[in-house]
């Protein structure tokens, strides 16, 4: 089995990969922003309080979505 096939075995093992990078930022970060923060009513949303906090810095929901054309 190869690197590539190890970490595209399923969308899970992609986004932990992906999670794992030392990067500031994604691409996922600005649809995350998007799709849950735009909405959000939390006044201090840092990492501690974010109600979506399973998802911040998680890919792995990221993948799933349909691709932008």
């Amino acid at each position: 089995m190869t690197n590539f096939e190890k970490i595209t075995e399923s969308p899970e093992t992609l986004g932990e990969f992906l999670g794992s990078l030392p990067c500031l930022e994604g691409p996922w970060d600005t649809a995350f922003h998007r799709a849950f923060c735009d909405g959000c009513a939390a006044e201090n949303c840092d990492a501690e309080n974010c109600p979506n906090n399973d998802q911040r810095n998680n890919p792995g929901w990221w993948l799933r979505m349909e691709a932008a054309e």
